[in-house]
């Protein structure tokens, strides 16, 4: 298939997230010409059911978009939505071949045992790992290498269900382990994949803010703010 030239935002949402991504449309504005490819139903790109593999969808969405020539591909949940001019994004994925932003969490909060298991790690150790903040917002540049072994590692884990995991661990029944709160289904895994190929996030805040509906920008670098869908 023919390589696209132009950069591609993608995105899925069904039910009530429809409306973030009605939302997400209005907003992209840039200078270079750009395409977007949304979805609202999982079945339209193969992926199962957020409840069969939670997040699932979003690589499916990736291979899509792929599958279309695409190489310069930009996630952007639904509860996401752009502030400014997105061309600076664009260029960090071509020149850097991937965009991630720094959570400010650890993934042994995050992660079950399933999770660390699969990796070969302690809870320990995935206590000193970063994670990236909001899986919602990834670009990848599918022709640099380390964007290849990320997306391929990220499908191989979700393929395995290392997605799948409790919300909370109130129960614990992600871990005995108190310091586990919780499982972050793709994000923590990616985190996970991403530290252990060496790939660097983007200080909090530089790009994506999160933030209430009338909290300003909080600088000049933010693009994107995400703020839930109501």
């Amino acid at each position: 298939m023919k390589d696209r030239k132009v950069p591609v935002v993608i995105n899925l949402a069904t039910g009530n997230y429809v409306k973030g991504q009605e939302r997400l449309d209005r907003s992209l504005v840039a200078d270079r010409p750009f395409e977007k490819r949304f979805w609202q139903d999982e079945e339209q790109i193969g992926a199962p059911k957020h409840k069969e593999n939670p997040y699932a969808f979003k690589l499916y969405g990736f291979s899509s978009a792929i599958n279309q020539g695409f190489k310069h591909i930009l996630w952007v949940d639904a509860s996401v939505f752009a502030v400014k001019n997105i061309d600076p994004v664009f260029e960090v994925i071509a020149d850097e071949g991937y965009i991630m932003q720094a959570a400010g969490h650890k993934a042994g909060t995050w992660a079950n045992d399933r999770c660390l298991e699969y990796f070969g790690i302690t809870r320990d150790e995935a206590m000193e790992i970063d994670m990236y903040g909001n899986a919602g917002f990834l670009g990848l540049n599918m022709n640099a290498e380390i964007a290849q072994d990320f997306l391929r590692e990220w499908y191989v884990a979700m393929k395995a269900g290392i997605f799948k995991g409790g919300w909370r661990n109130d129960d614990l029944s992600e871990s005995k382990d108190p310091r586990c709160k919780g499982h972050r289904h793709d994000m923590v895994v990616g985190s996970i994949i991403a530290h252990k190929l060496g790939m660097e996030y983007k200080r909090g805040d530089e790009w994506l803010q999160y933030a209430a509906p009338r909290e300003p920008v909080r600088n000049q670098t933010i693009v994107f703010k995400a703020q839930g869908v109501t």
